[in-house]
Parts: structure tokens; C-alpha cells; sequence
């Protein structure tokens, strides 16, 4: 039994998912052909679509994620013809499925209507695909169509060619496409090839009246045996275009196909069935039996199978011509609109594109709506080809939070309108697969105790995925020459920032830019201040038995999901904060326990490790978390013991190179960490204590340069109270003392003269207070960086 095409969508993480139509519903995409890609853990899909389906799409209120979870690119037509073949094409690194039919992508197209569909694999098929990649890679260069995503394109085709590469060619299955000669011309000559055509059948929806496409074919294949189904249930659109050719001069045979006849739906499945003296040929794709489809300016595809000596050939019974219906003006007014069609990308805070159809150029007024809002952007400029830029700040998180953005040109009584594609959440797609919608929700502030527990369990299967990015042009280092700069990078100031690619330092426009970004919202997402979810109320005496169980198993299942966030954080720790790891990903760990702490408001103690063993990896402060590193130190030291709280404080930043007197304190952005670990604290003032404090390693510096004469005798007034005094003073005053002490760069737990392992007491007054005695030798140790 054959696969059906929705289960094969469905069936595997495709990386790549084009496909090509001409009539567009996206309600129909997003409910059955997106949802089945979701399932098999696609990485996003692009429509290339005729203007004509963009237009009716445009008007689909209900379609809500087109842009954001994928992306529609218009295709042009520069000869008089549509765009009208039905390829979809789904692959993987080491697989590749290509689908060529009848079928719109709708919901008559997929189920509705009579279609016929090959489903081609280059395991038997490879000519067919080497022919796929040939109609692609002219998609992007040739004269007569103009797709907006040439690239994309050409992706296509080098995905096709590999599959080929791996397949059998046999020259059954080819693909015929009219952007280098007519579907009918070749069609003619592989009749040749078989000794002539001695009977073609066709089945059709449409025709021209005058039965032109049927008498040219009939003339080039030099067959006058030509039969034409009519069907039982009728056609598609047969009110729009004749199903059958009434005013021919030449009167065709109306058959009955029997594989046909007894399927109740209305016909709109285009093949054919070309009877040769040593075989026969099988046509099935989106080609009408008309002039447009097999001799004009279409745009179509089908597949032929070529079966040299077949025996078996198609049945057919005696056939009544459809009755003659009047054109419904109706339906012809419904296709018709004044809108044209425009193609842009959000890259950013700046929409770039171009007017597609009709031309036009010079000063328009432009609008951005989505579901949440409408907006006038102002007077823009296009220029002579119809391309402009626009600054579009905000919008990227409406995209994010609802998806379908749609841009609106005008000039006098002209209109045109288009999707946005946002860059960035096409590439999250892309990169990231079936996580990208958990980090859409956390990046719109939607996100669920299952979504982030989800985003941590990711993480942790690979911590190179942590978004440790170079920050934002414009938010500077921390500390620069003992200035502090803004750092704290939000989601609020990404969405008022006027951000294009050649403001991301080091990184060009387009898909590194669009990743860039991406990681810099997420990375922006983690220091947001939320606040801890909370369940929905109960509904007092009057809650219905069933929304007290589903409020129960909700709540359940919340505490399930963040016990695994704490379990999969807990491990991502010790993966971020192992020696062999990179430091860059220790402030996001940071923003991480903030995160969790916010949301999920864990145990004191639980949080207080967190902090403890982060802290002690951080060496730069030059980062977007920055302000919270500079909070967070203040705020822990302000949990230990009583009194020596400012002077590690200040030992921690003093350490890491930064002036306490330039620090710029934010308190805010510890919200959480406050809340849990220490409410009444009073963070100014602890950084005014740090800043008052002296570290015992400047102590020992100050008197360190007392002793040889570069500075004051005083600023080292903790020494004079200590055991060592003495020995001290006599350094100070007779430099034979002086030399007897010992000086180190960092503490040591051997004696540095004769290398024998200091007893415990002496390792720890060498690490806490800076200065010890050797048991071995009896001489003073000093440690500057105590």
C-alpha cells in the first residue's frame, strides 16, 4: 500500500522541506502539513508559491505562524504564465523523498480532490532527481521566472543532485519541466524514442474550448487517436475554465478510465497515458490537457515514466462529455484583486525588500499589522527595481509571541502587501529543530515549567549550545580603563534598538547574522526578571469536580517538570564549571541560576551553592550579565559570616580588575537571588562597605612598599594587629629582617625554600590572612594575593 504523503511528512527530522504550488491555503498548512512536520522534528519548511496563492493567503486571518515557523517566498513569472507545479521535496543528510503531482497545497489538493502523486526515491528514480536538480538550479538563473529565494534554490537542486549520486539511474522516471522546452515537445519525442504514439488517454480538469492543447499534441505525436476522460463526479473549477473542449472543430472521444470513474470526488488530477509501438509513456503532474500547460507560458512539472514493451495499458468504457456550464462571474471576480505583491524579511529591527508585481518605485506610506497590533511606519523610498528598507523595531517579538507579520505599501490607488520571513526565527528553526518552539516561548515570555525544562535537558546533552555569543554593538564592557559601561542587554532594549547586520560586531548580513541575533535574545531572555509562575486559581465552593482534577494534575505535572529543571541544571553546572571548559559559558550560568531561582524559587541552600561555586569561576566581566556578576557578588559575601563579608567582596573584584569606585550597582536585576537568599539586604550599602574595605593582599602590598621605601608606613593596619607584628615591624626597620621574609604571588602549600608541605594551619593563614610561618625554616611567608 502506498504511503500516504502527509505520513511520509511526518516520518523523519527532515532538514530541508521545500514545496512548490500554485494555489496556497495556509489554514490547511499550518493544521495538517506544519503539524506533521512538527511531529517528525523538522527543522522548518519553505512554500514557493505563484503570486496568485500569496494573494488569497494574505487574507487567511486564522493562519497565525507563517514567517516565523516557516517561510512563503513569491515566485514571478516574467512571461505571460503562472507558476504552477507541485514538487515537494523533503530530505535529510542521507535521505531524500521527492513528491511531483496534481495538488495544491490545500485542503482539496492534499484529500479533497482526485489527485494523482508520484512519490520518487533515487533508489530507483535518480534520473528523475538529477532531473529535480536541473529545474531548481533554473528556477534560480533563469530569463523566465524570477523566485525570491534563489539561494534556496539552489540548495534544492545540490540536495537532489547528491541523492542522485547515491541512486540507480535507469532512465524509467524522469521529470519534465517547461522552463527549457514545452511539456508537450518532450513528450513527443520520448513517443519517438518508443516508435510512435498510437493512442494517448488523457484525464484532465481542464481544457481549452477550442481544444487547442489536445489538437497540437495530437499533431506533433502525429496520433489522431487521442480519448478524453470525462468524469462521473465532474471536475474542479469547472464553472472557471471548460472541462472539456466544446467548440473543437475536431470532436475527441469522451471514455470513462476505469481507475479513474470510481472515485466520487471531483476530478483534478492531470496525467495521461501515450500508447507507443514498443511501450508506453505515463504522464502525471500539474500540466493541463492546454495550450498554457503543454505548449505555453506555464510553469510545469510532471513525471513520465517510460515502460519500453509494456502489455498492460489503461481500461476505459464509453464516456458522456460533462454538460456546458455558464462561466461563474463570481468566482472569477473572487480571484481577481487590486493587491499586488510585495517579498520581505525582518532582519532585526529593519524590514528589506522588494515590490514584486506590479512594478513600482519612488515615496510610499508603509504599515506593519499582526495579530496584536497595526502600525504606520511612515514615508519609505523603493527604488526603480521596487527594493527598500524600513526600520521595523518591536516587531520581531510580536513575531515571536503570535508569528504573521504582513507589510502594506501604498502610492496613490495602489496597494501592495506581503509575509515578513523573521530571520531569526527561521534560522532558530533551522539550527535547532523541535526545541525552536520552546525557545520561542521563552524568548516571548510564554514559556511553560515543561518548556524550560526541556531547554536545560538540550543544553546539557551538548553545553557548546549555550548562547555564549560577542555582545551587541553598543553594549560595551563592563569595565574599560575603570569605567563601567551599560551591559545589561534586555529583550526591551533589543526591541527599541535600531539594529541591522552591520551593527553586530563581526558579523555579516544574512544567516550568521539572523544566529547572531538569535542568541543574543536568548542569552537576553535568561536575565529577564519574571517573577515565579503561579497556578491558576481554584475556583472556590463553585469549581467543577473536573477543573479541581485538571488543576491538580496540572499543578503535578509543574512540580514534575521543574524537579527536572533543577536535575538537568544541576548537571549542566558541573558541565560549564568543569577545568576543561570554556569560561565565556560561566556568566550564562549565572543568568541561568537567576532564571531558575525567578521562576521556580528553589531552597536557600540550593541556590546558594548554585551561586557559591559560579562566582568563584568568573573571571571577566565583560559580558551582558555584567551588572548581575557585580549584584550577585555583593549579595552573596553579604551572607557570610558577620564582618568579613566587605573585605571578600572586595577581594573578589579587586582580583578581577575592577574598581569598585567606577561600579555602576543595579539592584534590580537580582530580584530573585535577593528574594531567596537574603531579603533584608541593603546591596548599595554593601557596596559601600566593599568600597571602604581593604583586602589583606593590598595590606600586604601597602606594606610591601613601606618596606622598601615606596610608600607611607600606614594602610596596613590589620598586620600591626596580628601575631607576626613583630617580625613585621623588624622588616620594616632593618632590611637583613626584611629579607628574611618570604614574598609569593599567590598562596602555596609547600615551604618555598626547602619544598616540604606547610602544616594545615600555616596553608590556611597563608590563604585567609596573607601571612604564615614555616615550621621548617621559621620564616615569614607573605602572599600578595590573599
Amino acid at each position: 500500500m502506498a504511503l500516504n504523503p502527509v505520513d511520509l511528512v511526518s516520518s523523519a527530522p527532515w532538514t530541508r522541506v521545500v514545496f512548490t504550488t500554485y494555489a496556497l491555503s495556509l489554514s490547511f498548512f499550518e493544521a495538517v502539513i506544519l503539524d506533521a512536520l512538527l511531529r517528525g522534528r523538522a527543522r522548518g519548511a519553505l512554500i514557493l508559491s505563484d503570486l496568485e496563492g500569496v494573494r488569497a493567503a494574505l487574507s487567511e486571518e486564522g493562519a497565525r505562524r507563517v514567517g516565523r515557523d516557516y517561510e512563503i517566498s513569491p515566485v514571478v513569472c516574467n512571461r505571460p504564465g503562472v507558476f504552477h507545479p507541485k514538487i515537494s521535496v523533503l530530505s535529510t543528510v542521507d535521505d531524500t523523498h521527492l513528491l511531483v503531482g496534481s495538488g495544491n497545497l490545500t485542503f482539496s489538493g492534499w484529500g479533497g480532490n482526485l489527485e494523482v502523486i508520484e512519490h520518487l526515491h533515487p533508489s530507483f528514480a535518480a534520473d528523475a532527481f538529477d532531473d529535480g536538480a536541473a529545474f531548481f538550479e533554473a528556477m534560480a538563473t533563469s530569463d523566465a521566472v524570477r523566485a525570491t529565494d534563489g539561494n534556496a534554490c539552489r540548495d534544492v537542486a545540490t540536495d537532489l543532485r547528491k541523492a542522485a549520486e547515491r541512486g540507480q539511474r535507469n532512465g524509467q522516471f524522469r521529470l519534465l519541466h517547461s522552463l527549457d522546452a514545452p511539456i508537450a515537445e518532450q513528450i513527443a519525442l520520448y513517443a519517438d524514442e518508443l516508435g510512435g504514439a498510437t493512442r494517448i488517454a488523457v484525464a484532465s480538469p481542464y481544457f481549452d474550448l477550442d481544444g487547442n492543447g489536445i489538437s497540437k499534441l495530437a499533431a506533433m505525436t502525429n496520433c489522431d487517436n487521442v480519448v478524453l476522460h470525462s468524469h462521473p463526479s465532474g471536475s474542479v473549477g469547472a464553472g472557471i475554465a471548460p472541462p472539456w473542449p466544446y467548440a473543437s472543430k475536431q470532436q475527441w472521444e469522451p471514455v470513462a478510465l476505469s481507475h479513474l470513474a470510481d472515485d466520487h470526488r471531483r476530478l483534478h488530477a492531470k496525467t495521461m497515458e501515450v500508447q507507443c509501438k514498443q511501450g508506453r509513456l505515463l504522464l502525471a503532474g500539474s500540466a493541463n490537457a492546454t495550450n498554457a500547460g503543454l505548449f505555453g507560458h506555464n510553469i510545469e512539472a510532471s513525471v513520465l515514466r517510460v515502460q519500453r514493451d509494456a502489455k498492460a495499458y489503461w481500461q476505459s468504457s464509453v464516456g458522456t462529455p460533462p454538460a456546458r456550464q455558464a462561466p461563474d462571474d463570481n468566482k472569477e471576480a473572487q480571484t481577481g484583486s487590486d493587491i499586488g505583491v510585495l517579498h520581505a524579511k525582518l532582519e532585526g529591527d529593519t524590514v528589506v525588500g522588494r515590490i514584486l508585481k506590479p512594478l513600482g518605485h519612488g515615496k510610499m506610506l508603509a504599515s506593519l499589522r499582526s495579530p496584536l497590533r497595526s502600525a504606520e511606519v511612515g514615508e519609505i523610498e523603493t527604488d526603480e527595481q521596487g527594493l527598500f528598507s524600513l526600520p521595523a523595531a518591536g516587531f520581531e517579538l510580536d513575531a515571536l509571541k503570535t508569528g504573521r507579520l504582513i507589510l502594506r505599501l501604498e502610492k496613490g490607488d495602489l496597494a501592495w502587501e506581503g509575509f515578513l520571513s523573521v530571520s531569526i526565527t527561521l534560522e532558530l528553526i533551522r539550527r535547532t529543530g523541535a526545541i525552536a518552539s520552546k525557545l520561542f516561548a521563552m524568548l516571548s515570555g510564554t514559556e511553560t515549567p515543561e518548556d524550560v525544562a526541556a531547554i536545560l535537558a538540550w543544553f546539557k546533552e551538548d553545553p557548546g549550545r549555550l548562547p555564549v555569543i560577542a555582545p551587541l554593538s553598543g553594549a560595551g564592557p563592563a569595565a574599560t580603563n575603570g569605567t563601567q559601561g551599560s551591559t545589561f542587554v534586555t529583550l526591551g532594549d533589543l526591541a527599541t534598538a535600531h539594529l541591522t547586520s552591520a551593527t553586530v560586531s563581526g558579523v555579516g548580513s544574512g544567516q550568521q547574522f539572523a544566529w547572531q541575533r538569535a542568541m543574543a535574545m536568548i542569552r537576553a531572555s535568561f536575565i529577564e526578571v519574571r517573577g515565579p509562575w503561579h497556578e491558576a486559581a481554584s475556583g472556590g465552593d463553585d469549581a467543577d469536580e473536573d477543573d479541581v482534577d485538571a488543576l491538580s494534575a496540572r499543578t503535578s505535572a509543574n512540580l514534575r517538570a521543574n524537579e527536572k529543571s533543577r536535575r538537568y541544571f544541576a548537571e549542566l553546572l558541573d558541565a560549564i564549571l568543569a577545568p576543561s571548559a570554556r569560561e565565556s559559558a560561566v556568566p550564562i550560568a549565572l543568568s541561568l541560576a537567576h532564571f531558575l531561582a525567578d521562576r521556580l524559587r528553589p531552597e536557600r541552600h540550593e541556590v546558594q551553592s548554585w551561586v557559591q561555586r559560579i562566582l568563584h569561576r568568573v573571571s571577566d566581566l565583560s559580558g551582558p550579565e555584567a551588572d548581575m556578576i557585580i549584584a550577585t557578588a555583593l549579595l552573596y559575601h553579604s551572607t557570610l559570616q558577620p564582618g568579613s563579608g566587605p573585605m571578600r567582596a572586595r577581594r573578589f573584584f579587586v582580583k578581577r580588575g575592577i574598581d569598585l569606585d567606577t561600579v555602576n550597582l543595579d539592584p534590580d536585576c537580582i530580584s530573585a537571588f535577593v528574594a531567596v537568599l537574603n531579603p533584608q539586604v541593603d546591596l548599595a550599602a554593601e557596596l559601600h562597605r566593599a568600597r571602604c574595605a581593604v583586602t589583606m593582599g593590598e595590606q600586604i602590598r601597602a606594606y610591601l612598599a613601606a618596606a622598601d621605601g615606596r610608600g607611607p608606613s600606614a594602610g596596613f593596619d590589620d598586620l600591626k594587629t596580628s601575631r607576626h607584628w613583630p617580625k613585621l615591624l623588624r622588616g620594616l626597620q632593618n632590611p637583613v629582617d626584611f629579607a628574611k621574609i618570604t614574598v609569593l604571588d599567590e598562596a602555596t602549600d609547600f615551604c618555598p625554600r626547602k619544598h616540604i608541605l606547610l602544616p594545615m594551619t600555616s596553608k590556611a593563614d597563608l590563604k585567609s590572612q596573607g601571612v604564615a610561618v614555616c615550621d621548617c625554616c621559621s620564616r615569614l611567608i607573605l602572599n600578595k594575593d590573599c
